[in-house]
C-alpha cells in the first residue's frame, strides 16, 4: 500500500491535534487547543503535510522550524523532520514504510543535502525505525516539559545526497 502525502488541511489539523499518545509518547501530544493548532499548522512556513493511506489519516509530518525541538543544537545546515503518526497505528511494524514516504518527499520537495529528526529517548520503536533508515546520533539534550520531569532527546541526522568535490 502506498502512503500519500498532501497539504494539511483545517480537517486534517482537527484531526491530528486531537490525538493523545500514552505515557512514555505523550511528549509528542500537542498541546494547543484545537483552534490555536489548526492556525498554526496552516502557517506556510510549517510546511505541514497528512500522511494518507487508503485515503485515511495515518499521520502527518512538518519540514524546518516546527520539528525542532527546545534545547537542541540545531546548528548547520538540515531539513529537520517532525512526523506524528496516529496513536492506534504505531508499533504496527508500519513505521519504516511511512519514514521512507516522508524522506522521499522531503529530498523531492525540499532538495535537502542532510536531513535530522528529534527523538525522545525514551522512544525506542522510532529510534529503531529512523536507524534502519539510515539516520546516525549526532547529539543528546534535555528539554524541559511544563507538566513533568525534563525529557532527554537525540538529534538524528542522515546525508541522502553526496555530492562530487571537485
Amino acid at each position: 500500500m502506498t502512503i500519500e502525502l498532501r497539504p494539511a488541511t483545517e480537517s486534517d489539523v482537527r484531526t491530528f491535534a486531537a490525538w493523545n499518545y500514552d505515557p512514555p509518547y505523550d511528549v509528542y501530544d500537542i498541546v494547543l487547543s484545537v483552534a490555536d493548532a489548526v492556525v498554526y499548522f496552516q502557517e506556510p512556513d510549517v510546511h505541514c503535510y497528512t500522511l494518507l493511506e487508503k485515503n485515511a489519516i495515518v499521520g502527518y509530518c512538518t519540514f524546518g522550524h516546527d520539528a525542532r525541538v527546545p534545547g537542541g543544537n540545531y546548528d548547520g545546515d538540515g531539513l529537520d523532520i517532525g512526523l506524528g503518526i496516529e496513536p492506534s497505528r504505531t508499533g504496527s511494524s508500519k513505521g519504516r514504510r511511512y519514514v521512507t514516504a516522508v524522506v522521499a518527499h522531503a529530498l523531492a520537495t525540499f532538495g535537502p543535502q542532510r536531513l535530522r529528526v528529534s527523538i525522545a529517548v525514551a522512544n525506542k520503536r522510532a529510534l529503531r525505525v529512523w536507524s534502519g533508515a539510515g539516520f546516525t546520533e549526532v547529539s543528546r539534550f534535555l528539554t524541559a516539559r511544563e507538566q513533568s520531569e525534563p525529557a532527554e532527546f537525540v538529534i538524528l541526522a542522515h546525508e541522502p545526497i553526496k555530492t562530487a568535490r571537485t
